[in-house]
């Protein structure tokens, strides 16, 4: 399942955050540093089918909640995967998101930041849609590797972008770019490996290929509960799973399954939406391709 894959990647993430005290000498040693999977391959990676996320799709209706977006492993790789979190509306709807993306801790335990919190962060944006965020030094201590460097500043694009889009902050007609500003000047090389110098860009590679929107991780709903979320189509059916918790683990000898018919072409990505009804109780949602491929997971409680 995907919280047992997620082990490793956790672990290593709580021994980067905490300086290591030599015994005796009180030496801080290095920072271990936190990487991609044993078995992650660049080529298996980018012949994947990842999900089409547009930011000016991500606005939402309510302007209480805001995008942040987090990273998870999927297989043999590290991907995006996105909530919405309570927004306090201070004003920057850019900034404050970015913030919580260091700060905060995602709702969906599956899921992590490698940023450590940022003493400040601020964010503006010009009428073409160009972003520029100015964030502390400090948010950048954790040690990692190429890939998870890269995939650190993607999950701070994706965020600062549909944070704008959220807020009705873009203009339709320009694509949306981010400048990242470190201590209020460019050229950072983040994490040593990744160089703050250009206005970046969404790299289109990494969203994960299913996404369970609604209902979000330990949400309360009503017995009959409808999810929603987007996926990739692929050759295998999209199903679902929803397996009552037992004494703190999901029971799938009493599970309730089903699949998801997705309007769009394979390798495409389509919204889905199916109605459940559940007796009162506490569940683990799954859906995911064909046997368990790319699942996304939420506990929910029915009331």
């Amino acid at each position: 399942m995907a919280k047992q894959r997620q082990t490793r990647v956790r672990v290593l993430l709580l021994a980067a955050a905490v300086p290591f005290i030599l015994p005796g000498c009180g030496v801080v040693a290095e920072l271990p540093t936190t990487s991609m999977p044993d078995s992650f391959s660049k080529s298996s990676a980018s012949e994947g089918l990842p999900m089409a996320v547009s930011a000016p799709a991500e606005a939402t209706a309510s302007k209480v909640v805001m995008p942040v977006y987090w990273l998870a492993q999927n297989e043999s790789d590290i991907q995006l995967y996105r909530e919405f979190l309570p927004s306090e509306n201070t004003g920057d709807p850019i900034g404050e998101a970015v913030q919580a993306m260091t700060a905060q801790v995602p709702r969906d335990s599956d899921y992590f930041t490698p940023w450590q919190p940022a003493s400040e962060v601020t964010a503006s944006i010009s009428s073409k849609n160009i972003i520029t965020v100015d964030i502390t030094s400090d948010a950048f201590k954790a040690s990692l590797d190429a890939g998870m460097a890269h995939r650190a500043v993607q999950q701070l694009v994706y965020t600062a972008t549909a944070a704008a889009a959220n807020a009705g902050l873009t203009t339709a007609g320009y694509s949306t770019s981010v400048i990242v500003l470190v201590d209020g000047k460019a050229g950072y090389q983040a994490f040593g490996h990744e160089l703050l110098e250009k206005p970046l860009e969404r790299d289109k590679l990494l969203p994960a290929p299913i996404w369970i929107i609604d209902p979000q991780e330990g949400d309360g709903v009503e017995t009959s509960v409808t999810v929603t979320g987007s996926a990739v189509v692929r050759e295998e059916k999209l199903s679902w799973s929803v397996e009552p918790i037992v004494k703190g683990r999901p029971d799938t000898s009493a599970a309730t399954t089903g699949r998801v018919a997705l309007d769009a072409a394979t390798g495409e990505t389509a919204l889905f939406e199916v109605s459940i009804k559940l007796e009162p109780g506490e569940y683990n949602l799954r859906v995911f391709h064909g046997d368990g491929a790319n699942e996304d997971s939420k506990r929910i409680t029915v009331y």
